[in-house]
């Protein structure tokens, strides 16, 4: 599964608008209020027509919230008025057949529309009939969105229930398109599969697959450690990650770990999880084979710069056949990517790069992507200053100008 395009209409800052996606990744790019996380948004309600086609899984929607306003002058005051229809419409493939929907907010305290969506949730419903029926043929897509609350938010959430037995297959959807983290019932799930390889004396695969995408992520974190492994202590109910430094064993809890490599490190167990969750019979090849769309805001969040230059390479080496649409404000990850991957999002428009931007330098990317200079104003005014007295033909002032460029 993959998502092929989107088009909003009247949805927050956009009256208009239609994205194409890469199949393999995209990265979204834009200053701060370019609309970049209402687009992910939008993506995530969209994807969520196919988890309302599910049986007991609760699915998003457009909230009046989400609609589009307009702001016209009446003499002295203004006056903001609700623009609709709001609209959402996606295409996407799934195992080569393209699904095309639309789910939309038609006027003041309606509710939306999910007629227009039938299609996608009717596939999702002949996919949950096939699997209560027991057809280990059929893989289920993970559908995911992490928020810039992903570190912080998980505190505070009270949604999951984390005395949760019952595994079925489709509980890997559930609270997949909040946002905020949900952490609670992924322990349970450590808990539970921990205890069974304890009581069995064997591995489970699908658990070991899990804890091998930790380790996978840690280590691309730049660190030296060999034989990094992360386990459940079932007494603490915690997750330890074990590793030798130099060749001595070391021990910490996962919470030790600084808020970038933790978060960052909880996002991917949080991903294999639900994969060995929808995908229990792929067994150790889980996270090779389970295909889908992964959302994530401010990709590069708390990262170190070296991380942030390798971590889109590392999620598509743990999960390669899942499509990632995701935001940044790093350079570091821009240089590190080619320009089919990277959308510009401006005046609530997107372009493509013109130039290209694998391998280029951060400042080049700053300058032409960005729209950063890098240079402190206090500078560029001088050089300004230092090429007019240059034109001016007064070179006393002018050589007075570098000698200030040179000691500062």
């Amino acid at each position: 599964m993959y998502l092929k395009s989107i088009k909003l209409h009247n949805f927050r800052c956009y009256e208009n608008l239609s994205v194409d996606f890469n199949s393999e990744f995209t990265i979204l790019v834009g200053d701060n209020g370019a609309g970049k996380s209402a687009l992910l948004d939008a993506v995530s309600i969209a994807l969520g027509s196919y988890i309302a086609g599910l049986d007991g899984v609760a699915s998003n929607s457009i909230s009046q919230d989400d609609v589009h306003l307009k702001t016209y002058e009446l003499g002295s005051r203004y006056d903001s008025q609700k623009q609709f229809p709001t609209e959402i419409e996606a295409e996407c493939n799934v195992d080569g057949e393209s699904f095309t929907w639309k789910r939309g907010l038609y006027k003041e305290k309606g509710r939306t529309h999910i007629s227009d969506a039938r299609s996608i949730m009717n596939y999702a419903a002949d996919l949950q009939k096939g699997i209560r029926k027991g057809d280990t043929s059929i893989i289920l897509p993970i559908i995911a969105y992490y928020g810039t609350g992903r570190l912080y938010m998980q505190k505070k959430d009270r949604t999951v229930d984390g005395n949760k037995t019952n595994f079925s297959r489709t509980t890997g959807y559930d609270t997949c398109l909040e946002s905020a983290s949900n952490a609670r019932m992924m322990m349970k799930w450590f808990e539970q599969m921990t205890t069974i390889q304890l009581q069995e004396g064997q591995p489970i695969p699908e658990l070991e697959a899990v804890k091998k995408a930790m380790a996978a992520c840690y280590a691309g974190a730049g660190n030296s450690s060999d034989h990094i492994h992360f386990n459940y202590m079932v007494k603490s109910k915690k997750i330890e990650i074990s590793y030798l430094d130099h060749g001595i064993p070391q021990k910490m809890p996962m919470k030790m770990l600084s808020d970038g490599v933790r978060s960052t490190i909880s996002m991917v167990a949080d991903i294999a999880y639900r994969m060995a969750v929808l995908n229990p019979q792929l067994f150790d090849s889980v996270l090779e084979n389970t295909p889908g769309v992964v959302l994530i805001d401010e990709l590069d969040m708390h990262l170190h710069p070296s991380w942030q230059a390798r971590i889109m390479d590392d999620l598509r080496h743990i999960f390669p056949k899942v499509q990632f649409i995701v935001t940044t404000h790093s350079p570091s990850v821009l240089t590190n990517v080619k320009k089919e991957h990277i959308l510009l999002l401006k005046n609530h428009e997107v372009f493509n790069p013109i130039n290209t931007t694998y391998g280029r330098k951060i400042e080049s990317i700053l300058g032409e992507i960005m729209d950063v200079n890098v240079r402190p104003k206090e500078v560029r005014d001088l050089i300004e200053n230092f090429y007019k007295t240059l034109s001016d033909e007064d070179y006393s002032k002018a050589k007075e100008l570098l000698n200030n460029l040179i000691t500062n």
